[in-house]
């Protein structure tokens, strides 16, 4: 089991070694930043992952030592991310100073008593070391929204101690006001004080401040569910599309929509896709904006999971302004784009041809290989987003 594991700890670390070449050759071409992008899509995996993978080949590569006893199998990736993690708020030859103190017991410590390692040498070293981790870790906070399986999810906060405190003692407060007779654990009514307070902020469409909140593509914040109308009047329990997190059950749909704003929308009964009708600009007006944002769901870069409503609208084959603008402003030639792939798109030698009898897009990156991003039918009872039956089982034929 343990040559195993060095062995885990060798690849890991003949991959930071690639990744760094390839970061290497691309920021000659000053294209460093989407060096994730193209990790991403070639293992098709998420960009977070990815930019985890060339943060680790940055830092492996600044840090001689560490690389060297990961590539010998003497610390696991978990324990070089946590030295590069707990010294990354110190100058280079500080925490490779430290690192290397704390190098020969590495193999005889778990993961905590690792970082507790380096922060004991690091204190030794700086008293004031405390208040400079806690001024960098501060400017990271940050929140996060993760899918969880039976259409739940994961709403992360990381905050600074007194900030988190605050907010777990107003959401205890309000659980305990709730309290009465519901037979509901403290630790739902937390979660549903938490839901409440932010509800209503969306249905006011003010913020806290009294001021109105900020608009997104010319339309308030909101929930965009797509079901089929026959979900919706319950004949049917085919599951809907809740953009930014996937498909959700057909009784949740139906209590969304209970309170919520119909927009009926078209779709090619061939593919699942949206329609929609071009006008005579370069900017889509409000009515295709809508459609081709409910049409994309999220951004359509691969892997990219950014909610459409936080995208841009861009066209697939870029605006040609000599030529009549309703040729080019349609449905068929616009898709939704993150502000970062849409950056990438425009300034780098990725290329994407989107396919109208599909709907899907191809990208093209700038190494050569192809990717493909699949149409997501809008109308949720369309064959194509329908699970394939499973294989009978059973006893041959006589």
């Amino acid at each position: 089991i343990a040559g195993w594991e060095r062995i885990t700890s060798w690849v890991a670390a003949r991959q930071a070694r690639m990744i760094t070449e390839l970061a290497r050759r691309r920021e000659l071409g000053r294209l460093g930043e989407f060096v994730a992008d193209e990790v991403a899509a070639r293992l098709a995996t998420t960009r977070a992952v990815a930019e985890r993978k060339v943060s680790l080949a940055t830092c492996l590569d600044a840090m001689p030592e560490l690389a060297d006893a990961l590539h010998a199998g003497a610390v696991d990736v978990r324990k070089a991310v946590a030295l590069i993690d707990t010294t990354d708020h110190l100058p280079l030859d500080t925490a490779r100073e430290l690192v290397a103190a704390a190098l020969p017991d590495a193999t005889e410590l778990t993961v905590p008593q690792l970082r507790a390692r380096i922060r004991r040498l690091d204190l030794t070293r700086d008293p004031a070391a405390a208040d400079h981790r806690h001024t960098h870790a501060r400017a990271q906070r940050h929140v996060t929204l993760t899918p969880a399986p039976d259409s739940m999810a994961w709403l992360s906060a990381y905050l600074p101690a007194d900030d988190a405190l605050r907010v777990f003692t107003a959401l205890d407060a309000l659980a305990g006001s709730s309290a009465t007779d519901d037979s509901t654990g403290v630790d739902a009514r937390r979660a549903d004080a938490l839901s409440d307070t932010f509800t209503r902020i969306l249905d006011s469409g003010l913020a806290p401040s009294g001021e109105s909140l900020p608009t997104r593509q010319r339309v308030r914040p909101h929930l965009q569910v797509t079901a089929a109308a026959t979900t919706l009047l319950g004949l049917d329990d085919v599951p809907a599309e809740l953009a930014g997190y996937g498909p959700i059950p057909a009784a949740m749909a139906r209590s969304i929509a209970a309170d919520a704003t119909w927009r009926r929308i078209f779709t090619d009964p061939a593919t699942g896709s949206l329609t929609g009708i071009g006008p005579r600009s370069y900017r889509p007006g409000a009515d295709l904006t809508a459609t081709v944002l409910a049409r994309d769901t999220t951004c359509t870069f691969p892997g990219c999971r950014t909610p459409s409503y936080r995208c841009d609208v861009d066209h697939v084959e870029p605006f040609d302004p000599t030529r009549p603008g309703d040729a080019q402003t349609t449905c068929a030639n616009l898709h939704a784009l993150c502000r970062h792939h849409h950056r990438l798109k425009t300034h780098t030698g990725w290329t994407v041809v989107r396919k109208e009898e599909t709907g899907a897009t191809h990208w093209t990156a700038p190494t050569g290989h192809r990717y493909r991003r699949p149409t997501i039918a809008a109308d949720p009872s369309h064959p194509s987003v329908q699970p394939t039956a499973p294989p009978a089982t059973g006893p041959p034929n006589p």
